[in-house]
């Protein structure tokens, strides 16, 4: 072949790059149309359910004309509509070929469903516990064993000093390290600045992202996070319980760095303002994309700091803000065996939901086999008859997130960027599975 042939032939070839490209370009451009629009149909119908159940959006900071736009239906409607969604969706699911977009589709599509399931029980169908972390979390639940939680119990009880029943010597040791609610502000100001300090050496925050505290009453939660849009969060501290020196920390990093706050100032960063999927700008709190955030919150403590760093943070920062001496390291040792009592809490959650205790009972359940005084587990099945199968997010969604993160991570350097990414785009919990 000549010179001149093979610059013909290059030219060809340059030109034919070039058209695949555009045509790539065009059609990448199309199906992320289609998205986009289904989208905007996913926002107006979470915005409407909320109408129903002014819990249902915890988050919103889109086009505030969609929001005003916003009126109330009657949930046959919203069924139908929902419907209509759901044949939307099948239709386009020979239409993508992009993998970003295949990947943005699925989880339109988990959330879009879990609309559905709420919506059934706005209407009074009941699911069992189960089958609602299923249909609302897409999270399959193991069978829980009563003979491991006997296990903890007799472990703890070993730990603990002094006479009469386990509940009783556990809150009667936990009370010297309970913080005084004047003191309240102070220990909890300083755990977030350092939760934030230590946070911002692992990720790139925006310069203007921001938080204030309120304390607040009156409430079935202890802590709640509210994000704003702008990067800015209000978070709030419940008042109405006592909360012990180790709580202040796991409501830093949960609430604040790098938990709640950090997981949606990344995705309105990376994903609303960078690409436009305006999806991530809306937090049906139902739905499953709660199971990243309570698990990822949750863990949030692990990344900041070790345990041995956590005790000694306390021991020389916090204690002395609150005015308290103890021996922290017998404490955290407890605390270590009494986390492991969360899936003894799932366990009454759905003992309650399926109706096969009452109200009383659970409180019971609480008191004697998660060590809650009598008030605490007041409130906490307050907490469970509002949201029932919610409570699997914080055990289950915080195991699931740890698996999926030190799963490829040797140093903790790679923790936190396996943790970045995975905050930074969603995975549903069905996603996470190794």
């Amino acid at each position: 072949m000549s010179h001149f042939d093979t610059e013909q032939v290059e030219q060809v070839e340059q030109v034919e790059q070039v058209e695949q490209g555009c045509a790539k370009s065009s059609s990448y451009k199309a199906q992320e149309q289609a998205l986009n629009r289904f989208a905007e149909r996913y926002i107006k119908l979470v915005l409407a359910v909320g109408q129903h159940d002014c819990y249902y959006v915890d988050a919103y900071y889109g086009p505030k004309e969609w929001q005003k736009e916003t009126y109330w239906q009657p949930l046959a409607e919203l069924q139908q509509l929902h419907q209509q969604g759901c044949e939307v969706l099948r239709g386009m699911t020979d239409e993508l070929s992009e993998p970003e977009l295949v990947e943005r589709h699925k989880f339109l599509q988990t959330q879009w469903l879990s609309i559905g399931a709420y919506l059934d029980f706005l209407q009074g169908k009941q699911r069992s516990f189960n089958e609602e972390a299923v249909a609302l979390y897409d999270c399959q639940l193991a069978e829980y064993s009563l003979l491991e939680h006997r296990q903890v119990l007799t472990e703890i009880d070993a730990l603990l000093p002094g006479e009469g029943s386990l509940t009783d010597r556990y809150n009667q040791f936990k009370a010297q390290f309970i913080v005084p609610k004047n003191k309240a502000a102070e220990v909890f100001s300083a755990a977030v600045e350092l939760a934030r300090t230590r946070t911002k050496k692992h990720m790139a925050l925006p310069e203007n992202e921001s938080f204030e505290i309120e304390y607040v009453n009156d409430k079935v939660w202890t802590a709640y996070n509210w994000y704003k849009g702008d990067f800015h969060s209000l978070i709030q501290l419940n008042q109405d319980q006592p909360l012990g020196i180790e709580r202040y920390l796991e409501l830093a990093s949960h609430e604040g760095y790098p938990g709640h706050h950090v997981f949606n100032l990344l995705q309105e960063q990376k994903l609303v303002k960078a690409k436009q999927w305006l999806e991530y700008a809306i937090y049906p709190l139902y739905s499953p994309i709660s199971y990243l955030s309570e698990g990822s919150a949750n863990y949030a403590l692990s990344l900041i700091l070790s345990d041995d760093e956590v005790i000694a943070f306390e021991r020389d920062v916090l204690m002395p803000l609150a005015g308290l001496e103890g021996d922290l390291a017998l404490f955290h040792r407890v605390l270590k065996l009494v986390k492991k009592l969360g899936y003894y809490e799932n366990y009454v959650s759905q003992c309650l939901t399926d109706k096969l205790v009452d109200a009383a009972t659970a409180e019971k359940m609480l008191i004697e086999g998660a060590l809650y005084p009598e008030s605490r587990a007041k409130q906490r099945v307050q907490f469970y008859e509002r949201n029932r199968s919610y409570v699997i997010n914080y055990s289950v969604g915080e195991d699931a997130v740890a698996s999926w993160v030190e799963a490829e991570a040797q140093t903790q350097a790679q923790k936190w960027t396996r943790f970045e990414s995975l905050l930074s785009r969603p995975l549903n919990a069905s996603d996470m599975l190794l």
